[in-house]
């Protein structure tokens, strides 16, 4: 278990940084920027502690739920493109939760120690800790949203050396070195993933295979009895196999008005629609 979140640490750990945003809040400059914007497009006259609350209800849904119509509902009226488009938040204008910041910190010290086996004081929690912060706390010449993991590993140097000064460059330099690599390792992996030719399976069916078939999804769709299979030693092809295993079941649970068995009667016949509609398409021609 280690060594598989081991060899995703890079890619996990950067994951976790951006993620950082999705239950973020805006800051208090953010939510009264927010606030006055709203104001000058006539989308709200109340106070601002009544606007931050609904600001704050918003950014409580979760992220694919936090469309424009969400917040035109508690407005005045539908705000404009540009307008929603502020509500965007990256790192120089969002307020992190702090306890996720910790955790993330924690989960990170345990990997770097327990998976990459290090023991330098570089790995230490408090240092980590400070990295995620100037991740999370910008200054203006540095990235505030899509952090990579290249950021990552120049915001450690930067926060080892202002706590330990050049003392620990050869450790620095070398553990950020395997990190690269084994980042280096993830991205040709996935790389390799996407060049790799999509393979469509292929069944060979019978003539008498393709008509049962057929007739098996004509019996769900219309809710008849179903047919039984044409040849007295069953199907051989594991597909099918697992195909009359669903319809002997559905044959159950047609035909009985037991509670325990009727509620399951849907959910049957759509997994034998959809057997039988893959056997069909994957069938070899």
């Amino acid at each position: 278990m280690i060594q598989e979140l081991w060899h995703s640490f890079p890619r996990t750990l950067v994951e976790r940084i951006n993620s950082l945003l999705d239950e973020a809040e805006p800051s208090q400059a953010k939510a009264f920027q927010l606030y006055k914007s709203c104001q000058a497009e006539g989308l709200w006259d109340e106070s601002f502690e009544k606007f931050q609350r609904k600001l704050n209800a918003f950014y409580a849904l979760p992220k694919h739920d936090r469309r424009k119509s969400a917040m035109d509902q508690v407005l005045n009226g539908p705000m404009p493109t540009a307008t929603f488009a502020e509500f965007h938040l990256n790192f120089r204008n969002a307020s992190i939760d702090n306890r996720s910041l910790q955790s993330l910190a924690s989960w990170t010290h345990h990997l770097l120690r327990v998976g990459g086996k290090y023991t330098s004081v570089v790995i230490a929690e408090d240092i980590i800790s400070k990295t995620l912060n100037y991740i999370t706390q910008p200054p203006m010449f540095e990235k505030s949203s899509n952090i990579d993991f290249d950021d990552f590993c120049e915001a450690w140097r930067k926060t080892v050396f202002k706590n330990y000064g050049k003392s620990h460059d050869a450790e620095m330099t070398r553990i950020v070195g395997e990190l690269r690599y084994l980042n280096s390792q993830l991205l040709i992996e996935e790389q390799q993933r996407r060049d790799r030719p999509v393979m469509i399976p292929t069944i060979y069916l019978t003539q008498t295979e393709i008509d049962w078939t057929m007739a098996v999804m004509e019996a769900a769709e219309e809710n008849l009895e179903m047919p039984k299979y044409p040849l007295s030693k069953g199907p051989q092809k594991p597909r099918l196999i697992e195909l009359l295993r669903v319809v002997q079941l559905y044959k159950i649970v047609q035909n009985t008005q037991l509670p325990e068995f009727v509620k399951h009667r849907e959910s049957i016949r759509a997994t034998i629609l959809d057997r039988c509609q893959g056997l069909l398409a994957d069938k070899a021609s």
